[in-house]
């Protein structure tokens, strides 16, 4: 497993991230990338949850998938075309990256769950076949070290310097 995103140039650092934190180098490499920003304030908020909503622009950001998206309200009906994120939810579940709970809906305020995040990033690296060879995402994530510096368990929320760790994870294992 391994996906290719070139870092931007710019520096980035935030204030509510400690140079000796766990995280830091993740968060650095995402914000970095253009694959994670910071809050309005200039906080990266690392202990806040992500949303499905954000995850799946996040994933669309990682693969560089942002450009010329298209709205389309049809794909989830908690998603209409004017949510701010549904061009992200639409290419990402037309890239088979994110699938809804069923009954056209897709939970976009949801917290992300561990195993969604980590089914979805293992998806966007192409390793969906091997994860069910293996036994499973979490399996494959694991095999690869990608789940190395989450302290996040089954069924818990992931937090937005999980999501960081665990793309670069992927990018660096």
């Amino acid at each position: 497993l391994a996906m290719a995103v070139s870092p931007a140039l710019a520096v980035s650092s935030f204030p509510d991230v400690a140079e000796n934190a766990a995280y830091a180098q993740a968060v650095d490499y995402v914000s970095q990338a253009g694959i994670m920003v910071g809050d309005d304030k200039g906080n990266f908020a690392p202990e806040k949850t992500v949303t499905r909503a954000e995850m799946a622009t996040i994933l669309c950001n990682v693969l560089e998938e942002n450009q010329g998206l298209t709205t389309d309200g049809s794909v989830f009906t908690d998603v209409p075309a004017q949510h701010w994120a549904n061009r992200y939810v639409v290419k990402a579940a037309e890239l088979g990256l994110v699938s809804g709970y069923g009954n056209g809906k897709f939970g976009p305020s949801d917290k992300v769950t561990y195993e969604q995040a980590i089914t979805m990033v293992v998806q966007a690296a192409g390793g969906g076949g091997e994860a069910t060879e293996l036994g499973g995402f979490v399996k494959l994530a694991q095999s690869f070290g990608l789940l190395e510096g989450i302290s996040s368990g089954k069924g818990q929320a992931f937090s937005r310097a999980e999501v960081a760790m665990l793309i670069y994870n992927l990018q660096n294992n």
